[in-house]
């Protein structure tokens, strides 16, 4: 099992205008999504 070594989000707002979180998740084998 991998760990998550760090979370990044952001504020983004939606097709409609409203906000909503984005977020990117680093894996400790370095994968990002």
């Amino acid at each position: 099992m991998t760990a998550i070594i760090e979370v990044k989000a952001r504020e983004v707002l939606d097709s409609r205008g409203n906000p909503t979180v984005e977020a990117d998740v680093m894996l400790e084998s370095g994968v990002v999504g």
